[in-house]
């Protein structure tokens, strides 16, 4: 915890008043904060033009999630494809031998770089 980076945010004036009080009024100090801050929650929640701002953004991104999702699809579904068809990390598109066996690994390694497992990706 960054005290500076707190104590920039506080109101002008805090950290003076704050050093000035004793534990009950610094315990006193909490629950106003956690009132003012349950107010403002409230507040926020009942906000009609903040709500339809939301909506709004929603609509927006909408469009550009569900291709997002749609791509992920794409890519899981012909992961698993590969996969069954025990495809996976085979082929033209396979990692470099270098990248096949990472950090940790030993070059005695690089023609088994998974040991006893199997050596195609999971």
């Amino acid at each position: 915890m960054d005290i500076n980076k707190i104590i920039a945010k506080l109101p002008s004036g805090f950290v003076d008043e704050a050093a000035g009080m004793n534990g009950d009024q610094l315990r006193a100090e909490i629950i106003k904060a956690e009132t003012s801050l349950r107010e403002v929650d409230i507040a926020q929640k009942a906000d009609e033009k903040l709500a339809g701002a939301r909506d709004i953004v929603k609509d927006i991104v909408g469009g550009y999630n569900d291709a997002k999702k749609a791509q992920r699809a794409k890519i899981a579904y012909t992961l698993h494809v590969l996969e069954e068809r025990g495809e996976l990390g085979t082929g033209e598109f396979a990692p470099d031998e270098d990248l096949a066996t990472g950090p940790g690994i030993a070059k005695s390694d690089k023609k088994n770089p998974a040991g006893n497992r199997k050596g195609r990706a999971a």
